[in-house]
């Protein structure tokens, strides 16, 4: 019995894995002269995930469709191993441009050649796909150079949802609004991905650290009907209970 047990439960978490997608993450820092960034999850991330980042451009066709990245600008590749990160936890990525100091707060990182997130404009992509090159799906992406090119075409990540648009020549921006209050983390999506909820730099900000604080929701209260079958399962127990003794 124990073992038809946990093979069920195995059953279960395989058909309710959740494959990432946009507004799965969203950038809640970006830091250019520390060359660093910050995501909060806002759907639980598995165990095994590898989500790539990248500066170069998007072509702005569809996925599967001719679309894809130019080259010549890093790709970052984050692998979280045995380490899955809980919806409104957020994770910083840190010095990426240097292989000595290069870090990230959970999993680990690795990242190619021509790392340098620049001041004067670049935009950063978060995906997940069969390797770098081959996105299956965009997550998030950050701007400092307002997408220029129609970047977000073909990726379906729009602004004010799933990507977010800082001032041109941003060099240290950080959401400032609210990390509780939601009712679920998806909800958080629309106030991280505005700009008007973020506070933006144009001096120089190597020393900066982000704002590490979770995301939480407000506790959803039962409904009665919750509140009856609550009660019917514990009147259910009990008669059990008493059977047996």
């Amino acid at each position: 019995m124990r073992k038809t047990l946990c093979a069920g439960a195995l059953l279960l978490a395989t058909l309710n894995a959740h494959a990432l997608e946009a507004g799965d993450i969203a950038f809640t820092a970006f830091n250019t002269d520390e060359d660093g960034w910050a995501i909060v999850a806002l759907a639980e991330l598995p165990v095994d995930s590898v989500i790539y980042f990248t500066e170069n451009e998007w072509s702005g066709a569809a996925l599967g469709a001719g679309g894809a990245f130019n080259s010549g600008e890093a790709v970052y590749t984050w692998s979280l191993g045995d380490d899955a990160v809980s919806a409104g936890e957020v994770v910083r990525f840190s010095r990426v441009n240097s292989a000595a100091e290069r870090g990230v707060s959970l999993g680990a990182l690795s990242a190619g050649t021509g790392a340098n997130i620049a001041g004067g404009g670049d935009s950063l992509f978060a995906y997940v796909g069969s390797d770098a090159t081959t996105p299956a799906a965009f997550l998030a992406a950050i701007s400092n150079e307002g997408f220029e090119g129609d970047q977000l075409s073909g990726t379906g990540l729009a602004l004010g949802s799933s990507a977010i648009a800082l001032e041109a020549g941003t060099r240290f921006g950080e959401y400032v609004g609210a990390r509780s209050g939601e009712a679920a983390f998806a909800s958080y999506a629309s106030p991280v991905n505005g700009a008007a909820n973020w506070s933006v730099s144009k001096l120089n900000s190597a020393s900066v650290a982000p704002n590490l604080e979770s995301f939480t929701i407000a506790a959803a209260v039962p409904e009665p009907e919750s509140y009856a079958m609550m009660l019917a399962g514990l009147g259910l127990l009990a008669g059990v209970a008493r059977r047996r003794r």
